[in-house]
């Protein structure tokens, strides 16, 4: 666990933007005073009762040698967390969005965090 902050906390140094579950007008001082973050909130919690966060999944190393394969800074990277689910509609939307950026991507989506989608 303690490696993955470590990693996280080193690519927050190189990122261009991180987005935010939040709202700016929740909190206008705190997002002014960090350059670079961009709130996209409110993103809400399903309303699927019985799934729990609070497990992690084996880590899966094959996503790292990818981008480490990549030419320097091009990789979108989009995670939601342990809150979003998506629907079929929503990963409908996201896709073509990703694929018309023209940039390698590495879009995390955890297990169970969809509404009705087998393959995302």
């Amino acid at each position: 666990m303690f490696d993955i902050s470590l990693r996280n906390h080193e690519a927050v140094k190189v990122a261009d933007w991180l987005l935010c579950n939040s709202v700016y007008d929740f909190e206008p001082a705190a997002l002014d005073s960090a350059q670079g973050i961009i709130p996209i909130g409110p993103l809400l919690e399903s309303n699927r009762l019985g799934n729990s966060a609070g497990h992690l999944s084996p880590e899966d190393l094959t996503c790292i040698k990818w981008q480490d394969e990549q030419p320097p800074c091009p990789v979108i990277y989009v995670a939601f967390g342990s809150i979003t689910t998506f629907n079929q509609v929503q990963f409908q939307e996201l896709s073509p969005g990703l694929e018309l950026s023209n940039r390698p991507f590495l879009w995390v989506v955890r297990l169970n965090s969809t509404d009705g989608i087998n393959d995302a």
